[in-house]
């Protein structure tokens, strides 16, 4: 709270000055009796409330004044502008990818699933999309700013998805491409995530990251997976046995040429908490601008102070113009 008129505010004093003067000096009306004894027990309630109506009109008087020094309130505030980034999610859903990750028994899908949706609740202002591949690509959220749509379509992915196994990465690369050069956002990257190599599709990898390049989409790979790693069979003996691949099929030679060439970083995740730092890292790399503007807004509040004021001086001058009128 302010007043704008604030020197208004000094016949506040002058005012209460005035009544304490009057109440102590004021020379009221008298007659001479020999005696006083009669009359020491007999103040009537009256003459004890005649103080009343002059507090009220005091008290009225006062808010008047306060009401025209002009309070105002204040409130702060804060406009800011986010510029986000367009983000595409590319996730492999080969069936490579149901191998588990012995730190975690988890499978690299779901390993690659929890951590997609950590990063993706940390981009509030982002608009991300999601590709899935395996031996084809499809679009499975186009980009959007709803978090909650795009958790829900990461709960549905699996390795069953596209029906058809492989690893095309090339093809990944060109769907989540083809998403991003129809935006009209100022910065656009591609998090690809895989375990395999470029088996599969017509589109060579590093064709697609050169049309990525050339439309200033940064591209950061993700190589997961480790030698550690097995998968769950049934043998009709045995029951549930665990087998591990003799070696592993990714290629970090192109992943790493993929992000090199578009600008990106390639990120080797071997167990669920290296995917964890990748997914930390990148968020780190390709933070948004946001810039904010401060600004006060003042609010006139001078009617909370004059309609008191102009009832307490109303009812005051009632009061002392009938109930406590004195009498001459």
């Amino acid at each position: 709270m302010r007043f704008l008129y604030v020197y208004f505010l000094l016949l506040i004093p002058v005012i209460l000055i005035l009544f304490f003067l009057k109440r102590k000096y004021y020379k009221k009306s008298s007659l001479k009796f020999s005696q006083v004894s009669f009359f020491n027990n007999q103040k009537s309630l009256r003459i004890k409330l005649l103080i009343i109506p002059e507090i009220l009109i005091l008290a009225g008087l006062i808010l008047a004044i306060a009401a025209l020094a002009r309070p105002q309130s204040s409130s702060k505030y804060e406009i800011f502008q986010a510029n986000g980034i367009d983000i595409m999610l590319v996730i492999d859903t080969s069936t490579s990818m149901e191998a588990i990750d012995p730190s975690v028994s988890l499978s690299r899908i779901e390993n690659a699933k929890a951590r997609a949706k950590e990063f993706v609740l940390k981009r509030m202002n982002d608009r991300i999309g999601i590709v899935v591949f395996s031996g084809i690509a499809f679009t499975q959220c186009p980009l959007t700013l709803d978090k909650d749509a795009l958790i829900n379509f990461v709960d549905y992915i699996d390795t069953k998805i596209t029906k058809i196994d492989g690893t095309a990465i090339g093809n990944a690369i060109a769907t989540a491409v083809n998403r991003l050069i129809k935006t009209d956002g100022k910065s656009k990257i591609i998090i690809l995530l895989t375990d395999g190599n470029n088996n599969m599709g017509e589109i060579d990898p590093l064709v697609a990251s050169n049309i990525a390049k050339d439309n200033n989409i940064k591209i950061y790979t993700v190589g997961v997976g480790s030698r550690e790693d097995y998968y769950e069979v049934d043998d009709m003996f045995f029951g549930k046995r665990r087998v591990r691949p003799q070696g592993t099929d990714l290629d970090e030679t192109l992943l790493k040429e993929i992000a090199a060439k578009t600008g990106g970083e390639y990120f080797y995740a071997q167990t669920s908490d290296a995917l964890s730092s990748a997914f930390v890292s990148i968020d780190k790399l390709e933070k948004n601008t946001v810039e904010f503007t401060k600004s006060v807004n003042y609010n006139e509040q001078y009617l909370k102070f004059l309609i008191p004021a102009f009832w307490l001086l109303l009812f005051g001058f009632i009061l002392k113009l009938t109930v406590f009128k004195r009498l001459p």
